[in-house]
């Protein structure tokens, strides 16, 4: 598209004035001052800058403080038996145990065990909102086989689960109608939950034995809405999407846009300090987003190389404030980095302000099945916003950690972990910490590899040295042995000629755990014990795990491995670069191999893969690689597919892929249909209250997380309360209840790592 050119008086004047305006490119008109050559982008347009977008304007500008549309006599509860069902009711113990049934159309709560704790058995319901200022008339009728206390409560689902209104009272064998009037003083919350705690209460000096709490005609009733207020669970977003870390000189520069328009309209780049206009230039054609479900269009001003800061503006809106510089990434990887420093699990955390812990998980874990065997695992990382650590995903968190190194060459030894200055860069330094676990979770008899080691059930909000219960190691799984092999094997490759000792270890254990995958006669996935409920990374197609175990461990020089590789029909791998579908890991190293036939397998699985998702991002408007399909942790799966991009274009030379995978990159930082910087701590509109429970217990968010970001399937209470209106692009909300779009994880970080170390 051509662009208007300003005149040269404007240019003078600009340039006397110091505007940010001169640049070295090849397309735009130059202008002589002395010897020096300055170069003058366009810049006449019609639009004027009035300064960049900002959360706190959007804030104020949503329908916060519109009165909510409640009336005195709204029934927001009414629940009643009679249609034979648990009416949507869930359990939950801990400790305890109990059945939950409909008995002559009343709920039952068969308890079988009290446990140990007032909410070790618990019923609760969801589907409702409390307003603020809100008086409301809560009812319900309770009785009892026996005398004893119980628990009730309207509560935050989430964070430290306090409750709104609650008590413990008497109950029996005569029916109580208990009905009591309360008004919600805190801020509206949209998804609160209904709770009856039945466990072991204050006056139980031992458990009372068997017996049934029968539940009937619950009623949530609005006494007094005079005063109602509803705070909007969704803020506004911007209509311009940015990258708002920013760009180098050189990099393609495109915002998208939101609009229905299809004129011929403007846009314009503006200088975020003074407003005045820098570059101008045309949007592009009108695309259709089937993600977001709305129509936009881009704004490409990739010739514009001025280092300064600056936001984009057009007839919707602005951006918010994003930097053009030689390396506007360096922060945040640091951060990203530094991320997996503060999950590190069984040290003392120093030096991370409010994330400062003591050692924790220190005690040995109770082999589970054998209770007369127990192990040291301590170390490694917490995976998530729990204090797990799981076998599986901390070695696709390894293996782009290692690809990270060993594709981009970052060498930074001062990021500020304990081991920096000690010659060895550190990303390398905080991978053994995710290796030395590893080699912890070997079982020393047989190689297997044991899955995971949490406690049975997942931790209120505390932080991660007062997660005291009893740690389990979970049964040993084909998944974990073959993740440990490859990633081991691949380790001792990459330590050769760093620390060689470690080298032979991670070797002599990569081999170890092949030979117990080939004394196997079967391969069966994992599920959880009935007695552990923690994550439970299951998988059920196991072949891609053995497949990279014997690619690694072939790479490695481990004689017997090739023929695994080669006699294995791809069409049964599940290829991908994730903790379940993994092949692309496997094939990548393969590519890059000196085997001209085991680099061509490679190859070309990288390259029909990759081709696939440069097919999918030309049919939606944010370069994304995938339609609508915003799953649990999509923001994982943009990460993965822009490695895979880098990864093409480092087995084939083409730039195409390359370019596609930095889109992917500026999607998580900001250019996307919410204008959410994805990461916390960074941009302008960036997550604060992900469900964490470091950040949680803290009340501030830790720095460097990637959110897991949209999912259309409402995977959560909370998201099934707030986002049901929403497209799938949109199914985010910025709420530690909602841990299906709202959580962290290091192997989520990790390919973020990837990409961010692509720009060191």
């Amino acid at each position: 598209m051509k662009r208007k050119k300003i005149t040269a008086l404007f240019v003078t004047c600009i340039m006397l004035l110091g505007a940010v305006g001169c640049g070295k490119t090849d397309s735009p008109d130059t202008a002589t001052s002395g010897d020096a050559e300055a170069v003058v982008y366009p810049t006449e347009s019609s639009l004027k800058g009035t300064g960049p977008a900002t959360a706190e304007d959007l804030a104020s500008s949503s329908d916060a403080n519109e009165s909510a549309q409640l009336k005195d006599g709204d029934v927001l509860v009414d629940i009643n038996f009679d249609d034979g069902t648990d009416n949507g009711f869930v359990t939950y113990t801990n400790g305890g145990s109990f059945e939950l049934k409909n008995e002559e159309g009343q709920l039952v709560a068969d308890i079988k065990n009290c446990g140990g704790l007032d909410y070790a058995n618990q019923a609760y319901w969801d589907g409702f909102a409390l307003s603020k200022n809100c008086v409301y008339t809560y009812s319900f009728d309770v009785s009892c086989d026996i005398e004893r206390k119980l628990e009730y409560r309207l509560q935050i689902n989430g964070g430290d689960y306090h409750a709104y209104q609650g008590e413990v009272i008497d109950i029996g064998p005569e029916v109580t109608n208990f009905t009591v009037d309360f008004e919600m003083t805190e801020e509206s919350d949209p998804a609160p939950r209904i709770v009856f705690n039945m466990g072991k209460m204050e006056d139980m000096s031992s458990d009372p034995g068997e017996h049934k709490i029968y539940i009937d005609n619950i009623k949530l009733e609005v006494k007094d809405a005079s005063n109602a207020i509803e705070v909007s669970a969704l803020p506004s977003y911007v209509n311009v999407g940015i990258d708002q870390m920013g760009y180098k000189p050189d990099d393609s520069k495109i915002a998208v846009v939101k609009t229905d328009s299809t004129d011929d309209e403007e846009f314009i780049v503006c200088d975020a300090n003074t407003n005045e206009t820098v570059y101008a230039g045309k949007l592009g054609n009108p695309i259709y987003d089937y993600g977001a479900e709305l129509n936009v269009r881009r704004a490409d001003f990739s010739e514009f190389k001025t280092e300064g800061e600056y936001y984009v503006y057009t007839n919707e809106g602005a951006s918010y404030k994003f930097e053009i510089n030689s390396n506007p990434y360096k922060d945040i990887y640091t951060d990203t980095v530094l991320m997996l420093y503060r999950q590190r699990c069984g040290v003392e955390i120093e030096n991370s302000d409010a994330f400062n812990h003591p050692a924790c998980h220190t005690d040995e874990a109770t082999v589970y099945g054998d209770e007369s065997k127990k192990m040291d695992v301590s170390g490694g990382w917490h995976d998530a916003g729990d204090y797990g650590r799981y076998t599986v995903s901390t070695a696709k968190t390894i293996a782009d950690l290692l690809l990270s190194y060993e594709d981009f060459g970052v060498e930074d030894d001062q990021m500020g972990i304990p081991e920096s200055g000690n010659g060895i860069p550190d990303i390398l330094d905080e991978t053994r910490v995710g290796l030395d676990w590893m080699l912890k979770m070997q079982d020393p008899e047989t190689g297997g590899v044991y899955h995971k080691v949490t406690c049975a059930v997942f931790p209120e909000t505390v932080p991660p040295q007062e997660e005291t219960d009893e740690l389990l190691l979970a049964p040993i799984s084909v998944a974990a042995t073959g993740d440990f092999a490859a990633i081991l094997a691949k380790a001792s490759v990459t330590y050769k000629d760093i620390d060689p000792d470690f080298s032979k270890t991670a070797l002599e254990a990569a081999e170890k755990a092949w030979d117990y995958l080939e004394s196997l006669d079967t391969f069966k996935g994992y599920s959880n014990p009935k007695d552990i409920v923690t994550g439970e990374y299951g998988d059920k197609n196991i072949l891609d795990e053995r497949y990279w175990a014997a690619a690694e461990l072939c790479l490695a020089g481990v004689d017997g491995t090739k023929d695994f590789v080669t006699g294995t029909n791809l069409d049964d791998v599940k290829e991908g670069l994730g903790w379940a579908d993994i092949g692309l890991y496997a094939n990548y190293d393969l590519a890059k191999s000196d085997d001209a036939d085991l680099s061509k397998i490679g190859k070309d699985v990288i390259k029909t893969y990759a081709d696939e998702l440069v097919a999918q991002s030309e049919n939606t408007g944010y370069y994304l690689c995938f339609g609508s399909g915003f799953d649990w942790g999509s923001n994982m799966r943009v990460a993965n597919d822009g490695m895979l991009l880098y990864m093409a274009g480092k087995v084939t030379g083409e730039a195409s892929y390359t370019d596609l995978a930095k889109r992917q990159r500026d999607y998580l930082l900001g250019t996307n249909a919410l204008g959410y910087c994805f990461v916390t701590g960074y941009g302008s509109f960036h997550p604060e209250n992900p469900h964490h429970r470091p950040s949680q217990f803290a009340g501030q968010a830790m720095t460097g997380m990637l959110v897991g970001g949209p999912d259309r399937n409402l995977d959560d209470p909370y998201a099934i309360a707030v986002l049901t209106e929403e497209s799938a692009a949109m199914s985010y909300v910025d709420n530690a209840q909602s841990y299906s779009t709202n959580e962290v994880t290091i192997y989520w970080n990790s390919p973020l790592i990837y990409l961010l170390a692509a720009e060191q």
